[in-house]
C-alpha cells in the first residue's frame, strides 16, 4: 500500500466556513465587520476574554478566509471576506432548493394517496331500504362550514330540532365513545327529551356517526332506537349533505318514518342551510 493511498481528501472550505461560524464570538466578529474595517483591539473590546484567546477566534477566521488582514505601523485591521460568505450562502441556497423540492415531492405523493382512497373508498356500510331511512339536501356552504355547526354545543342548539321545539343544551365530547347529548323542550315547556349518544366515527369535514345504541364510553343503552350517519361530500362550492338512519328491525324503521322521519330530519336540514347563513 503507498503513502498516496493513505491520504485522505482536504476538506472542502465549506467545512471551514460553518466551523468558523459554529461559534458565536466568531459570528459576532463576522457582524461588527459587516459594517466597517475594524482593529484588533476595537474588535475585541466588547468580549470580555484575554486577548491571545480572542487573536485565536481571528486567526479562525482568517484561516477560512472569511476576513482577511493588514498591518499598518503597529495596527492591525481586519476586513470582511464576501466570497466564502457567498460561497455558504449558496450552499444553503443549494440545500434548501433541495428540501424545497422533497416537500413538493411528499405534498403530490399524499395528495395522490388521498386521491386513490376517496377512488377506491368502500362505503361505511350500504343503506338497506327494509331497515334504514335516507335523505339528502345539496346545501349551499362549505363543508368545513358545515361540519362547524355539526361538532359545536353553540351551534347545535340553534338548529338540531323542528321549531317550535327548541334544543335547551347540547354536550359535546368529540371522540370515539365520546357524549353527544341534547336536550329538547316543548314550545309549552312540559315535554323534555333529554337524549345521551355515544359517538362511533369521527371523520373530520367528511362523516360523523353517533348512536343511543351506546352510552359514552361504548356503554350500552337500555333503550337502543338508531345509529345516525351524517356524511359530507362537497360539491363545487356547495355540500352534499346525506342524514342517515340505521335502525335493528324494520318495525324499528317504519315506525320512525310514520313519527315523521322524512318532515322532521327534513326540516332540521333547511334549519341548518338557514343558519349557515347566519355565521
Amino acid at each position: 500500500m503507498t503513502m498516496t493511498s493513505l491520504q485522505t481528501e482536504s476538506p472542502p472550505p465549506i467545512d471551514g466556513i460553518f466551523r468558523a461560524l459554529a461559534d458565536p464570538t466568531r459570528r459576532r466578529v463576522v457582524e461588527r465587520l459587516n459594517r466597517s474595517p475594524a482593529s484588533v483591539s476595537e474588535l475585541a473590546q466588547p468580549f470580555e476574554m484575554a486577548l491571545p484567546s480572542f487573536i485565536e477566534h481571528l486567526r479562525v477566521l482568517e484561516g477560512c478566509g472569511l476576513v482577511h488582514s493588514e498591518k499598518a505601523g503597529r495596527v492591525r485591521t481586519y476586513r470582511l471576506a464576501p466570497e466564502p460568505l457567498k460561497l455558504a450562502e449558496n450552499w444553503l441556497a443549494d440545500q434548501r432548493a433541495l428540501w424545497e423540492r422533497r416537500l413538493d415531492q411528499f405534498d403530490d405523493y399524499v395528495l395522490k394517496l388521498k386521491e386513490k382512497r376517496q377512488m377506491n373508498m368502500v362505503p361505511l356500510f350500504q343503506p338497506d331500504p327494509k331497515l334504514d331511512l335516507v335523505l339528502e339536501r345539496t346545501i349551499e356552504a362549505p363543508r368545513e362550514l358545515l361540519w362547524t355547526a355539526l361538532t359545536r354545543p353553540e351551534h347545535v342548539r340553534q338548529w338540531f330540532t323542528p321549531k317550535p321545539w327548541i334544543i335547551t343544551d347540547c354536550e359535546i365530547d368529540l371522540r370515539p365513545g365520546g357524549l353527544f347529548r341534547t336536550r329538547m323542550q316543548s314550545p309549552d315547556g312540559k315535554e323534555v327529551n333529554d337524549r345521551r349518544c355515544c359517538y362511533l366515527e369521527i371523520v373530520q369535514n367528511e362523516r360523523l356517526v353517533w348512536t343511543d345504541a351506546l352510552l359514552p364510553g361504548y356503554r350500552p343503552s337500555g333503550d337502543p332506537f338508531i345509529t345516525a350517519v351524517i356524511s359530507l361530500q362537497s360539491q363545487g362550492e356547495a355540500t352534499r349533505y346525506t342524514a342517515t338512519a340505521i335502525h335493528r328491525d324494520e318495525a324499528t324503521r317504519n315506525s320512525h318514518e310514520e313519527m315523521g322521519f322524512y318532515d322532521g330530519w327534513g326540516t332540521v336540514a333547511d334549519q341548518l342551510a338557514g343558519y349557515l347563513k347566519t355565521i
